[in-house]
C-alpha cells in the first residue's frame, strides 16, 4: 500500500496528541487534574487552564529566595519544534483575565526544547533540556502565582500555560528602597496570543514585544524571527498590553533608562538584526560570563544573570584580522565578508568586529551585522565571542560555540 508523507506525518501527529508538555517544577496547581493540552482557542480557560478546583496548592510549598536560581523543568515529548516561553508572576492566588502579570524572564527560541520537531517518548518523558530562572530584585517577598507560557514554533497556532503557587522569600540587597521601587515598575506584561484574536507566525521562534531585562536565547539562529517583526497579527480581545509595541522593542525601564530605547536582542544579540543565514542543522550554545563588579550594570546584587538586552550605542569596532580564508570577496552589503566554499564546518568569521558569518554545509553564510551596542572579536575562530561597549548594560559576554545539540530522537 502506498502511504504518502502527509499520511505518515498525520499519524505521527496523532500519536503525540497526549504527549504535550507540562511544567513539573515549580509544581503546578491542581497537578492531578492538569492536562497537557494547549489553552482553548477561544481563551475560555485563560489563565492557568481554568477548570473546577483549578487552584489547589501542592503538598510541598515552592519557596524561592530573591536572587536564587530555580530550575524550570517539564515532562512530555510533543515539543512542536520548540518555540519561545516566558516566566511571569502575579500577586493573585486565583488569577483571572483581569490579573496583572509581571514577566521576570523570557526564553526566545529553544523552549521547551531545541529540536526540529518532536522528541521521542510519551507524556511522562522528562524533558532533557535545562532551564532556570531567578526572582529578581524589585519583586517583594510574599506569595505569588507563577505562570509558564509557551508559543510553539511548528504546528497549530497555540498558547500553552501552566501555573504554580510560589512563596518568594527575602534576599540581601545593596540597593536603596527607591531603587527597588523603581525596579518593581520595570517588569513588562505577559505576552498573550493565539487565544485572543492575535495570531503568531508559524515556523519561527517569536521575539516577545516586551521581553524584559532578563532574556535567554537557546534555539537556532535561523529560527529566530527577524528583529522588528510583529510577534502576532490581529486585534487582541484581551491581554493587549503584551502586544502594544512591535516585536523586538523592550518596554522595561531599567535604572539606566537605556534598555527601553531600542530592541530587545536577547541571547541573539550576536545574531544581528535578523536571523543568520545558516544551515538548520547547525546549532549554537550560549554560555554567559558574569559582568564584573567594576563594569557598570543595573543587574541586581545578587543578580539574576540577564543574557542580554539592547546596548545604548555601537561599540568601537576592532580592526579586521580575518585571514587564511578561501575567498576574500565581499559578502552581500557587509564589506570584508567571505563567499564561496569553506573547509572548517562551524567556523565563525567576525568581520572587523561589526559583522559575522559562519561556515555552514561547506559554504560561507551571508554576513550579518552585529546588533547595536555589541561587537565580536575580529577574525576566524571556533567560538564567536560577543561583548558590549563599556557603557552598555545588561549585556554579558557571550560565546557561540561550534557544537550541536542532540535531538533525542525527535520526530
Amino acid at each position: 500500500m502506498f502511504v504518502t508523507s502527509k499520511v505518515i506525518a498525520a499519524l505521527m501527529g496523532a500519536s503525540m496528541v497526549n504527549a504535550h508538555m507540562i511544567m513539573s517544577s515549580p509544581t503546578p496547581y491542581s497537578k492531578d487534574t492538569l492536562n497537557n493540552s494547549p489553552l482553548a482557542a477561544d481563551g475560555s480557560d485563560f489563565p492557568c487552564k481554568l477548570r473546577d478546583n483549578a487552584f489547589e496548592a501542592p503538598e510541598t510549598e515552592t519557596v524561592i529566595a530573591i536572587g536564587e536560581s530555580h530550575p524550570l523543568t517539564f515532562v512530555g515529548s510533543a515539543t512542536h519544534g520548540g518555540g519561545s516561553c516566558q516566566i511571569s508572576l502575579t500577586t493573585d492566588l486565583k488569577p483571572s483575565k483581569s490579573s496583572e502579570w509581571k514577566v521576570i524572564k523570557s526564553f526566545e527560541g529553544g523552549c521547551p526544547a531545541n529540536v526540529e520537531g518532536n522528541m521521542s517518548g510519551g507524556p511522562d518523558t522528562p524533558d532533557p533540556y535545562t532551564f532556570d530562572f531567578k526572582i529578581p530584585e524589585g519583586i517583594e517577598a510574599g506569595k505569588y502565582t507563577l505562570a509558564w507560557t509557551w508559543f510553539n514554533r511548528i504546528g497549530n497556532r497555540e498558547m500553552y500555560m501552566n501555573c504554580a503557587p510560589i512563596t518568594v522569600s527575602g534576599g540581601s540587597s545593596k540597593r536603596s528602597p527607591e531603587e527597588l521601587e523603581k525596579r518593581s515598575s520595570s517588569f513588562p506584561p505577559m505576552f498573550v496570543a493565539n487565544v485572543n484574536g492575535c495570531t503568531t507566525k508559524e515556523s519561527v521562534d517569536i521575539r516577545f514585544p516586551q521581553a524584559g531585562d532578563y532574556v535567554e536565547y537557546k534555539g537556532q539562529p535561523g529560527n529566530l524571527a527577524a528583529e522588528g517583526s510583529e510577534a502576532c497579527t490581529g486585534t487582541p480581545t484581551f491581554g493587549g498590553s503584551g502586544v502594544a509595541v512591535s516585536a523586538g522593542s523592550s518596554s522595561s525601564g531599567s535604572d539606566s533608562g537605556s534598555s527601553s530605547s531600542g530592541s530587545t536582542s536577547s541571547g541573539s544579540a550576536s545574531s544581528g538584526s535578523s536571523a543568520p543565514a545558516e544551515s538548520a542543522s547547525a546549532a549554537v550554545s550560549v554560555s554567559v560570563a558574569p559582568v564584573p563588579e567594576s563594569t557598570p550594570s543595573n543587574a541586581p546584587e545578587p543578580a539574576p544573570e540577564p543574557v542580554s538586552s539592547t546596548a545604548p550605542a555601537p561599540a568601537p569596532a576592532p580592526t579586521s584580522s580575518s585571514s587564511g580564508s578561501e575567498s576574500g570577496s565581499d559578502s552581500g552589503s557587509v564589506s570584508g565578508g567571505l563567499t564561496g566554499s569553506c573547509s572548517t564546518e562551524g567556523q565563525w568569521n567576525c568581520i572587523s568586529g561589526t559583522a559575522f558569518q559562519r561556515c555552514a554545509s561547506g559554504t560561507w553564510s551571508v554576513a550579518q551585522p552585529m546588533s547595536t551596542g555589541t561587537q565580536c572579536n575580529a577574525g576566524q575562530s571556533e567560538e564567536l565571542v560577543v561583548s558590549a561597549s563599556k557603557k552598555a548594560r545588561h549585556v554579558s559576554s557571550m560565546r557561540f560555540r561550534n557544537r550541536s545539540y542532540h535531538n533525542h530522537g525527535h520526530a
